[in-house]
């Protein structure tokens, strides 16, 4: 996986596992370096699926459409479009629908790996929300015009990452870069990355990785807001980020 490259999950192959109810796409997985997030899509058929669980990672997914039912040892919960979920590893779930169920899943690295356990240190040892909903909480501002609603950080259990999703209105930004590992995917709307010296169309179902210190930019070029989810770690705010130069970007408080 080449930082600031955009895949989409129409250009991997599906793996279905034998008598599940899942198709599994790969879209960006790990580079070559250790403890690092990997992305996948998932579309689960109707019907109950197979237990699943990631002993090494956490996971956080996110509904890009369908409706259905997280099964979980302590219970189940309503899943639909703009419903977030956290997995701790080893955690044992199970995805009900009756038609279909789109998610959009980031493993991330769990403890005992050394840098996953110093990154959990300051977070809950449990997940202390299961589910979370886009539109609970408040927007926040970022550069530009932009704004983003936090999904899951260390306040409601997540081990060292945030999950949040963006709003950026028509326009383009200067570019910059962030001190954290990301991944973002395109949940709605079209735009362009700058990164590498190229520049890439983006559209709904886009996917690309953003590594700590590179240099990049997401343009919108449609009429209304790209939305877009990002996980990244270590955890904090979206906010974060600075100019070619080290200077911080408006609307980063820098403690």
């Amino acid at each position: 996986m080449i930082p600031g490259t955009v895949r989409h999950d129409s250009d991997v192959p599906p793996v279905r596992p034998e008598g599940d109810t899942v198709e599994v796409r790969h879209v960006l997985v790990a580079p070559d370096y250790a403890e690092s997030l990997e992305h996948r899509t998932l579309i689960f058929g109707s019907g109950t699926s197979k237990a699943r669980t990631s002993p090494g990672h956490d996971e956080l997914l996110y509904v890009t459409s369908g409706t259905g039912r997280l099964v979980l040892e302590s219970g189940s919960h309503d899943l639909a479009e703009g419903t977030a979920a956290l997995l701790l590893a080893g955690d044992q779930w199970q995805i009900e629908t009756a038609e279909s169920l789109h998610l959009s899943s980031v493993l991330v690295p769990a403890p005992p790996g050394p840098a996953a356990a110093a990154l959990a240190s300051g977070s809950a040892s449990t997940c202390t929300a299961p589910v979370a909903a886009l539109g609970v909480g408040d927007a926040q501002a970022a550069t530009c015009g932009r704004q983003f609603e936090v999904l899951y950080d260390a306040a409601n259990g997540s081990r060292g990452a945030t999950q949040f999703v963006g709003f950026i209105p028509p326009s383009g930004a200067p570019e910059h870069y962030h001190l954290y590992d990301e991944i973002c995917v395109i949940l709605q709307g079209v735009g362009r990355l700058h990164a590498n010296g190229t520049v890439q169309p983006l559209s709904t179902g886009s996917a690309f990785h953003v590594a700590p210190r590179m240099l990049h930019s997401l343009e919108n070029t449609g009429t209304d807001d790209l939305w877009v989810l990002g996980v990244f770690r270590p955890e904090g705010s979206a906010a974060a980020a600075y100019y070619p130069d080290g200077h911080p970007a408006p609307g980063h408080n820098v403690d």
